[in-house]
């Protein structure tokens, strides 16, 4: 049976699901690369304390510049390894869609609105900016890989918590649980894409929630930078997050 419907939002005609999906892919982007480069951007770090390799880095190299050379870099391979995994679900689709049996996509039926996708793509960068430099932070603290993962695992675990509430995130997103969620900086990225996504995310919410993830990541990447200083150096116990702003007194005096 065909048919032809039309989807209406506050007495006008909308997109309907066909304007939801393009937001979303930024969602699903940004669970691909934390999945794929939050435990590599860690391990990196880590190892290289480990190994001792950074202090002789710092030598000849600022902290600012080595950690944002890592988050760049990392974010280039995470870009790459995404387009590795999707070029043979494009040629399987495109060259041996009626050998595999692939069913037919109808991509006109996607509406690309300017508005939620500029604010997906910004809450995408933020979201990428606040947890990379997160887990900055943590591999300058801990000493070893083993002692990062106490923290690392319930820091994933965050960025999940917003799907057991996502029908009200749809239906109420007025309720109290949605604007913890939409506003606590951990949670903020996957709830505010879901938002975005359903069209639940008004214009002044997507402004305050843009702006509070970029400033909270660019205030945790200056800590986790000035934590990388001092921490790369500590081998055989936890960093103190303020013994490091003592030594920095201590410096300057």
């Amino acid at each position: 049976m065909t048919f032809d419907a039309e989807t209406y939002r506050d007495g006008r005609a909308s997109g309907g699901i066909g304007s939801v999906i393009p937001p979303l892919l930024f969602l699903v982007i940004f669970y691909v690369s934390m999945i794929l480069l939050s435990n590599q951007m860690l391990n990196s770090t880590l190892e290289e304390k480990e190994n001792r390799v950074t202090e002789m880095i710092l030598t000849t190299l600022n902290p600012t510049t080595l950690v944002t050379g890592k988050i760049i870099s990392l974010f280039a391979v995470g870009l790459l390894q995404v387009a590795v995994f999707l070029a043979p679900i494009a040629v399987g689709y495109f060259l041996f869609r009626d050998s595999v049996a692939l069913p037919d996509l109808d991509l006109s039926s996607l509406v690309f609105e300017p508005v939620p996708m500029i604010t997906g793509a910004l809450l995408l960068l933020g979201g990428f900016t606040l947890f990379t430099g997160v887990l900055v932070a943590i591999g300058a603290i801990m000493p070893t890989a083993k002692e990062a993962g106490t923290i690392f695992g319930p820091l994933m675990a965050l960025i999940f918590v917003p799907f057991y509430a996502v029908s009200l995130i749809i239906s109420d997103p007025t309720a109290l649980i949605v604007q913890v969620f939409t506003y606590f900086p951990l949670t903020a990225p996957v709830t505010a894409l879901l938002r975005n996504g359903f069209g639940t995310l008004g214009a002044v919410e997507s402004a305050i929630v843009i702006a509070e993830v970029f400033i909270v990541g660019i205030l945790i990447l200056r800590l986790a930078v000035h934590l990388f200083r001092y921490g790369s150096i500590e081998y055989g116990r936890k960093l103190s997050i303020a013994g490091t702003f003592r030594r920095k007194e201590l410096t300057a005096k």
